[in-house]
């Protein structure tokens, strides 16, 4: 990329970012508006794995069918407690709390604070956090499993447990699970988990040289975007 198409690239993206922070507080999915045909998902999901082919019809059972779709992977926005949740075909290997494969993730909105990001590495490799839209995804085998590692993950952040303790419960209620006992941290979310999020860090801009400013407004020229748009 040369010199130019950099410039314009970050200007282009700052432009952007004005846009956000001026429409922040609607959290509405650009996906979320469409759906997938009956047939096209059929389609999708013929020659996937077992698993996650079984899971994908779970999910649509459960949330109605997917607003988006591709070869690998479906996409539901807003679906039930979470953020967003995403079935694909690829399978990755997972050996905690039992070997089993991951193709189920779900997103909630959620508040990490940074001393706590080493305890929840700790806790499960599964577990990411997205610090600068303020989001956590869960990924396993099943909604339950999630809502699990949601669940747990919330008692460390409240000082409640550490990662030994969560790791040693998340087995235990897992295990009760699969039995049909008791496991109330796998029935769903147990704390506030909000729809439209303030959770987001943006962080600080270490940029500042004037140049910027300039082309981004040569760049609203160019592209005959407005003042304050």
């Amino acid at each position: 990329m040369d010199p130019k198409d950099r410039v314009e690239t970050v200007a282009k993206t700052k432009i952007g970012a004005q846009r956000e922070k001026a429409s922040s507080g609607d959290e509405s999915a650009p996906g979320a508006a469409f759906g997938v045909p009956e047939a096209d998902l059929d389609a999708v999901i013929e020659r996937w794995p077992s698993a996650p082919k079984k899971m994908a019809q779970d999910m649509v059972k459960q949330y109605g069918p997917p607003n988006e779709a591709t070869p690998t992977l479906l996409i539901w926005h807003d679906s039930g407690p979470w953020k967003r949740t995403i079935v694909t075909s690829d399978e990755t290997a997972h050996d905690f709390p039992t070997p089993h494969t991951d193709f189920i993730s779900q997103t909630i909105n959620y508040d990490v604070p940074v001393e706590k990001l080493p305890e929840l590495a700790r806790y499960d490799g599964s577990l990411i956090v997205y610090r600068t839209a303020g989001q956590v995804t869960f990924s396993c085998d099943n909604e339950a499993a999630n809502f699990l590692a949601a669940n747990l993950m919330h008692e460390i952040v409240e000082g409640r447990m550490t990662a030994e303790d969560a790791r040693k419960e998340l087995g235990e209620q897992q295990a009760a699970w699969l039995l049909n006992r008791e496991a109330p941290y796998t029935e769903g979310i147990k704390f506030p988990a909000p729809r439209e999020s303030d959770t987001g860090y943006r962080d600080e801009p270490v940029m500042k040289a004037p140049t910027v400013k300039q082309t981004v407004e040569k760049i609203k020229d160019k592209l005959g975007i407005a003042e304050g748009s």
